[in-house]
């Protein structure tokens, strides 16, 4: 995800323009702020972009009941979930319980992965224990109305440690089920290197625009004269 494809915030009244005192680095850094939101939903686009995606998730599970769905790896995302008849709802707040992704492997043993995606590996561990929750009654409810063994993960894309993201998560969840970047992409039969390449491309260009960006406002580059005077 580029930062020069970010609008940001053009009002002058962020909370990084307060910081600063300076309106033009506050749109600057709101930019940026925007590209690391933006940086979850942009992973989610260039693993489906390779990978074979559900188009209606009725079908397709009625297909593979039938066994009319060729052996291979397919992928469901929260808004084909969201217009099936497969919703599971909270029984208390009751709203649906909808996972990132369900990633369903046709072969002999029918299996499909409930999975919870993550960018990053900083965790809010109020919610983990809920997210956790979800997810066991999402795989439990799903599971009996599927011809599918149904399993839960939480996916820490970045992190290919299993300890950090168990210490992380609290202990909330256990080690069978945790998945690293590189076992979530094995799973997709992805290549885990290419992806987080062509992020890199992307964070290069970055750090170009935004030093770019920075040296034009002319109190950076009145303090920058300073300082490099020294």
């Amino acid at each position: 995800m580029k930062i020069s494809d970010m609008a940001g915030r053009k009002d002058g009244n962020s909370g990084y323009s307060r910081v600063f005192n300076c309106t033009e680095l506050g749109i600057l850094l709101s930019k940026v702020q925007a590209t690391v939101i933006s940086n979850g939903s942009e992973l989610e686009r260039l693993i489906l972009k390779r990978t074979n995606n559900i188009k209606d998730l009725d079908e397709f599970i009625n297909q593979a009941a039938d066994g009319n769905v060729d052996d291979g790896v397919f992928v469901c995302t929260k808004k084909i979930l969201k217009k099936s008849s497969y919703t599971v709802k909270d029984p208390i707040s009751q709203k649906g319980i909808e996972p990132d992704l369900l990633v369903f492997q046709v072969q002999q043993k029918r299996v499909c992965k409930v999975i919870e995606l993550k960018d990053g590996d900083a965790f809010d561990t109020k919610k983990t224990q809920g997210e956790r929750e979800h997810l066991e009654r999402f795989s439990k409810e799903f599971g009996s109305r599927i011809p599918f063994i149904t399993e839960f993960y939480i996916c820490c894309f970045n992190q290919n440690d299993k300890n950090v993201i168990r210490e992380g998560m609290k202990h909330v969840f256990s080690d069978n089920e945790i998945l690293t970047g590189e076992e979530f992409c094995d799973i997709l039969r992805l290549n885990y290197e290419e992806i987080v390449n062509e992020r890199l491309n992307d964070a290069h260009e970055n750090l170009n625009y935004f030093l770019d960006e920075l040296i034009k406002i002319p109190v950076i580059q009145e303090l920058l004269k300073k300082k490099l005077g020294d």
